[in-house]
């Protein structure tokens, strides 16, 4: 089964994983409020300085929000890279080709849906 995408799937994957960036960049910068990671975290401190154990819960959720969406930009970031090489397509653990149904529904899917599911069930 040959991994190469036709041009149509490259650009279809292509637009999608730009989209979800943009999504994602988007999130971020709203939750950032138009800051860095830095001052954000330290106007939610000045904010609440008066109250730092009630509102303590309520930062380590922002924390912890901006941290998955960092994490999905850098996924998203990897998954253009590994599109520009040849090797996009093949699940990282067992070299199967991912389907193209699945890629469409996850583009930065690492891994197939068995080694996925198999590497889930060990977490």
């Amino acid at each position: 089964m040959s991994t190469a995408l036709t041009p149509g799937q490259h650009a279809l994957l292509d637009n999608a994983l730009r989209l979800q960036r943009q999504r994602v960049e988007q999130a971020l910068q709203a939750q950032l409020q138009g800051t860095d990671r830095i001052t954000h975290a330290q106007q939610l401190l000045a904010d609440d300085a008066r109250e730092l154990p009630a509102h303590e819960d309520e930062r380590e959720v922002d924390q912890a929000r901006s941290d998955q969406l960092l994490a999905e930009l850098r996924a998203l970031d990897d998954a253009l890279q590994r599109l520009r090489t040849p090797g996009y397509g093949r699940c990282v653990d067992c070299g199967a080709v991912i389907p193209f149904d699945r890629l469409q529904l996850q583009p930065q899917a690492l891994r197939c849906t068995d080694c996925q599911a198999a590497q889930e069930a060990a977490a």
